[in-house]
């Protein structure tokens, strides 16, 4: 049985570069907002706003919705990244995070000698809503908003390709058409405090992806290609003010 792994790097990374000066100028948006403090209209302090900068990592699953359908297992990959947090008002925050994670499929056969799985690498920015209700210190919490990414690069693995079909085969010679990422998500979660400046979070996060990343021309093999992901992160948070 033979073994093969391929690696695919997509073209057109300047558009990387504009992903991160996006992220760079909300980030300064928020410092600009959060120097401007939170004061009554008769002068007196109403509410604290605070501006915190963090990290966060966990494990990411993710499926594809491929019509013609695709029997799949769920992959299972990862996340990293940074994370800005701006407290707006009592309740409400907005949040920009800039984020690596891989992704992907893993194909399911009924042979155990066969095998094929696509990783897929992105690099996200999610600009989040952040409600959240004080508990006395804990807080209960629902992020949502819109994500985007770009295709870093992509990867695959395989065992047995002698003994697939021809649908197989054709499927796994294509290669991304489409490497933006575009969906919505969110998820909610608990975050503790860790004295006056750090707090210390437990998120559970969903996304439904609304691009595609095959062709979805009408002579195309496969006219949906659509990812969702769902996952669990750590996330440690640190005010500046």
């Amino acid at each position: 049985t033979a073994s093969t792994s391929s690696t695919i790097s997509p073209q057109g990374l300047p558009y990387v570069k504009r992903i991160s000066l996006l992220a760079l100028s909300l980030l300064g948006c928020l410092l600009g907002v959060g120097s401007l403090g939170a004061q009554s209209v008769d002068g007196r302090p109403s509410f604290r706003q605070g501006l915190w900068i963090g990290a966060h990592g966990g494990v990411m699953a993710s499926r594809f919705g491929f019509t013609p359908s695709v029997r799949q297992h769920t992959h299972l990959g990862y996340l990293g990244g940074l994370q800005v947090r701006y407290d707006i008002e009592r309740g409400a925050s907005l949040q920009v995070e800039v984020n690596y994670q891989r992704t992907g499929w893993r194909e399911r056969y009924d042979a155990s000698e066969v095998s094929y799985s696509r990783d897929l690498d992105y690099l996200d920015l999610p600009i989040l809503t952040h409600l959240y209700l004080d508990l006395g210190g804990a807080k209960v919490f629902l992020n949502a908003g819109p994500f985007v990414g770009y295709q870093l690069r992509e990867s695959s693995q395989l065992t047995g390709g002698s003994l697939m079909g021809a649908q197989d085969k054709l499927r796994h010679e294509l290669t991304t058409r489409y490497p933006f990422f575009w969906g919505l998500g969110g998820g909610p979660g608990i975050s503790i405090p860790l004295g006056r400046r750090q707090r210390i979070e437990l998120e559970g996060r969903f996304v439904y992806g609304l691009g595609n990343i095959f062709s979805t021309e009408r002579t195309s093999a496969y006219v949906q290609s659509s990812e969702m992901r769902f996952g669990l992160t750590m996330n440690y948070l640190f005010r500046l003010r």
